[in-house]
């Protein structure tokens, strides 16, 4: 059956007030300590313990993105999860307090051209890598919605 993983990337928005990125690493904190307790939730990746080819893997950036907008995307926030499913990750990302940070997601990062996230299976037991992560949210920027990338409004995250 396998389980997924979910990815995300961000750039923030250098134009962003500091009253809003005070809010936004506030939020942050929290959801970060939320999701540990969430259905469904098997475990993430932690960009400071894996730039060493830890247990996800070297941390990674999706460099090959369409244009950045002369933005650095070295000013990013990126996450790597597992979770049992799509319903489950879905119902995290998409309800309480992860819900009410993504209503105000414009005012932290900037509006790319590319998605905000990428989903894909994986097998039981497996864990995924900052370089997968990237590898297909560039595919998914560049090539479309696939079994193999998709977001959580494709077909395949019915599955």
């Amino acid at each position: 059956m396998g389980t997924l993983a979910l990815y995300t990337f961000g750039l923030l928005d250098p134009a962003a007030e500091p009253t809003a990125m005070a809010d936004f690493a506030r939020r942050g904190a929290e959801i970060y300590r939320a999701v540990v307790r969430a259905r469904g939730f098997l475990g993430r990746g932690d960009a400071h313990r894996d730039d060493d080819e830890g247990r996800w893997g070297a941390y990674a950036l999706p460099l090959g993105l369409p244009d950045f907008a002369g933005h650095d995307p070295q000013v990013h926030i990126a996450t790597l999860s597992r979770w049992q499913d799509v319903a489950t990750a879905r119902q995290f990302v998409y309800a309480g307090l992860h819900r009410e940070a993504l209503r105000l997601r414009h005012d932290w990062f900037f509006r790319g051209p590319w998605p905000g996230h990428v989903l894909w299976t994986i097998e039981d037991g497996a864990r995924p890598c900052w370089a997968d992560g990237v590898a297909r949210l560039e595919a998914l920027a560049h090539d479309g919605e696939s079994a193999e990338h998709f977001t959580f409004g494709s077909p395949w995250a019915r599955a």
